[in-house]
């Protein structure tokens, strides 16, 4: 992923079904590096495209709040919200 989003400065990453970001509720080291690196570039998603996904989601959203306070919060904001509102509204900021 590194070597892609530092090749292609356009690309953006959709975390919907990693279960690798936060495995056993730490933020793995690799994860931890690339949000440091390109906090612009990164946005959450939920994958809740096939109905039996809908009865989980407030476990997957809980999921994403968990491993989104390991990381700073101006990084997690971004992640969470920020860069999704920023690519879907060209207008902001």
């Amino acid at each position: 992923i590194d070597a892609l989003l530092a090749r292609s400065p356009h690309l953006w990453v959709e975390l919907a079904l990693r279960t690798d970001v936060a495995p056993g509720g730490r933020l793995g080291p690799e994860w931890a590096t690339l949000f440091a690196r390109y906090p612009d570039r990164f946005m959450i998603g939920t994958d809740t495209w096939v109905t039996p996904r809908w009865s989980i989601y407030p476990e997957i959203v809980e999921e994403h709040r968990r491993w989104l306070a390991l990381l700073p919060r101006a990084v997690a904001v971004k992640i969470a919200h920020a860069n999704a509102e920023r690519l879907f509204d060209p207008n902001k900021p």
